[in-house]
């Protein structure tokens, strides 16, 4: 048997449920890449025709995007109007190797990042946003492999807008108000403990502040 071709499609069906049901539909041309003997691809058949599969599949989903949120909270609440179209076509152009799901948020930042370039994306707060928790996500990187005395990480961030009128709402998954005037300013962002500290560093009256996130 084609051990390592058969778990390869058991895994792919269960993580694209666009697959799956294309395979239950009929499209057996699917499994061609996989090398199956016959008895093997009977089984997959079958498997796909089960209730259980399309579990599977929702579960497989709910976790792939759990992977992205866990990073992008808040860049994930801001495209909530258009998250769904944009994880389904991701997920159309990628198909991660394994359960553990690795990359799933590089691959979403990889898609964000081209779709603002290339102005596909012009949703307010988003470019601040998604820039300090791409810097979060690098910071935290950077905690996870220091092996030196115990200490924070930091980085400075660039906003357009007052930072806490932006970071409170989305820490709690909310959209911030629409329109909030222009704010521009430099911010240190301190992970420490598993926490995040911004502290403005050149607020608008020409005083600082700081606020956690």
């Amino acid at each position: 048997m084609s051990l390592g071709g058969f778990q390869r499609a058991v895994v792919d069906l269960t993580l694209s449920p666009r697959k799956a049901r294309a395979l239950r539909g009929g499209e057996a041309g699917l499994l061609a890449d996989y090398h199956l003997t016959g008895r093997e691809r009977e089984r997959i058949l079958d498997m796909v025709r089960q209730p259980g599969m399309a579990v599977s599949c929702t579960l497989s989903r709910g976790n792939r995007l759990e992977a992205i949120t866990e990073v992008f909270p808040m860049t994930c609440t801001l495209l909530a109007p258009v998250l769904r179209n944009l994880v389904d076509e991701l997920w159309e152009e990628r198909q991660p190797a394994n359960y553990q799901l690795a990359g799933e948020d590089a691959a979403f930042a990889a898609t964000i990042g081209r779709r603002m370039a290339a102005g596909e994306l012009s949703i307010e707060y988003l470019a601040e946003i998604f820039a300090y928790e791409m810097v979060c996500r690098e910071m935290a990187r950077r905690m996870r492999s220091h092996t030196g005395p115990a200490g924070g990480v930091e980085a400075i961030v660039e906003f357009q807008h007052a930072p806490d009128d932006l970071l409170p709402p989305l820490s709690r998954l909310t959209a911030p108000p629409a329109g909030l005037p222009p704010s521009p300013c430099r911010v240190r962002v301190e992970l420490r403990d598993g926490r995040f500290e911004v502290e403005v560093l050149r607020a608008p009256a020409g005083t600082s502040a700081s606020l956690s996130a």
